[in-house]
């Protein structure tokens, strides 16, 4: 197995200190004091005695910084190895703060029913097991938005590694010992899950990033599902005319990782008249010679940064006051400029979830600011920003985010997501029922706005 030497180890976690310090966006957000976090980092790192251990040190090192657009990513050969990535033979999906059985492997079709749902994890109640052992590694500041990386968490890890599941199902609670193995070779069963049911129409657009389908009643239900692919708006813009038909809009951006913002603009510009401010943002500002004359001020300890501004400080002071605490920022507003074909006019609906992320987040930024869309379904994850990339010698990288997306309407939403008009949480009877309630949500919506009768 690769080696690292202990001089590499120090050099690669100095790095993350010293890049978080300099770039991160939210130190005002952040109560730690970030230099013992390192001193406190250090031992641990020194003790990894390989790569894989070394990484998850890394990460746990990172995710102090609670923040979705900033953390640790393994190198490939490990990611790609059976012997450290294999994974319990066992398929769950986060509801409701829940982890429900989706799949298994063949052999334990019968031991484990679907929607089954997990409730111990080594005899320790799952909550307790999540929040001891698989949040200190990840970002959880969000606990509706880290579900997916918590089943990694409780699936992933070296070949061969057990664990004993408690399950319950119909008010019976049984016991599953299972052991990792490759996840290429596992034979999964087939449940006979019953699909989502969605309105009968015709689809005239079916790719990976973007789907389009026009109901029976004239709605075009406009599905995106990253903004990274920069085909994206020229696929749309492609049907515009069978979409200026449409009654009314559904934009489906729930489980969007996001992407490139310009795309996310790009979708929006179809149901705005003419240029529109884009997402504000603020990145640091840091000019070193005002922190040195910070540094002696008495006055400065123990204000926290929400009071800064309530003290009776001169401008300079309070700009070494913000430079000292890494936490002095400039503002930048975005114009858009509007390239779409037309204007699009009708009742529209975006729906959105916790897996609504970052560039997505725009989207709905954007729309929320300059349209009369409802928003159907949950928060959005709460993450937006220009992460920093840094490329690891042992193989990895690590990401800092640099810039803070601030919502043009004044909403709050780090670490908390744009908020939808109508709530509708995702619950496992309609896992069993084959049940899409957000979506016959957004549809009911433009129906009623639109005064036509599905």
């Amino acid at each position: 197995m690769r080696t690292i030497s202990n001089e590499q180890k120090i050099y690669e976690l100095s790095r993350i200190w010293k890049d978080a310090e300099y770039n991160f966006a939210f130190w005002d957000k952040v109560n730690i004091d970030w230099d013992e976090e390192y001193k406190k980092a250090l031992p641990r790192v020194l003790a990894t005695e390989d790569i894989y251990d070394y990484y998850r040190e890394l990460a746990r090192f990172v995710a102090l910084l609670g923040d979705g657009h900033t953390g640790i990513t393994f190198p490939m050969e490990f990611m790609q190895s059976p012997e450290y990535f294999s994974m319990l033979p066992v398929y769950l999906v986060p509801v409701g703060g829940e982890y429900v059985v989706m799949s298994a492997a063949e052999e334990y079709k019968d031991a484990i029913p679907p929607f089954s749902v997990l409730t111990k994890y080594d005899g320790v109640a799952i909550s307790e097991y999540i929040r001891e052992k698989c949040y200190p590694y990840i970002w959880h500041a969000n606990e509706a938005a880290c579900g997916k990386a918590v089943t990694i968490e409780l699936l992933y890890g070296r070949a061969g590694s057990e664990a004993v599941l408690t399950f319950e199902k119909d008010g019976k609670a049984f016991d599953v010992s299972l052991r990792r193995v490759d996840a290429t070779q596992i034979k999964w069963c087939d449940y006979g899950m019953p699909k989502a049911q969605t309105a009968p129409g015709e689809m005239i657009l079916n790719e990976e990033s973007v789907r389009i389908k026009i109901t029976e009643d004239g709605i075009a239900v406009i599905t995106v599902t990253t903004f990274m692919d920069d085909s994206v708006p020229g696929k749309i813009y492609g049907k515009f005319e069978e979409l200026r038909k449409a009654k009314g809009y559904v934009i489906d951006v729930r489980g969007n990782g996001g992407g490139n913002s310009s795309n996310a603009d790009a979708v929006a510009a179809m149901f705005i008249p003419g240029p529109f401010e884009s997402c504000a943002a603020e990145t640091q500002v840091y000019e070193p010679t005002y922190k040195a004359w910070g540094l002696f001020r008495e006055d400065f300890k123990n204000v926290p940064p929400e009071k800064a501004a309530e003290m009776h400080w001169d401008e300079d002071s309070l700009k070494s006051y913000r430079m000292c605490r890494h936490i002095s920022f400039q503002r930048e507003s975005n114009q858009a400029e509007n390239n779409a074909p037309g204007l699009l006019e009708g009742p529209v609906a975006v729906l959105m979830n916790g897996d609504t992320v970052s560039a997505a987040e725009d989207f709905v930024d954007v729309m929320k600011m300059h349209t009369k869309a409802v928003f159907v379904g949950g928060n959005t994850a709460g993450t937006s920003g220009q992460p920093y990339f840094v490329f690891l010698e042992s193989g990895g990288n690590y990401r800092i985010c640099t810039r803070r997306c601030i919502a043009q309407n004044g909403e709050d939403i780090y670490n908390k997501g744009f908020s939808p008009d109508i709530r509708v949480a995702v619950t496992l009877a309609d896992l069993t029922e084959g049940c899409d309630r957000a979506m016959e949500t957004g549809l009911a919506v433009v129906r009623e706005k639109g005064n036509f009768r599905g």
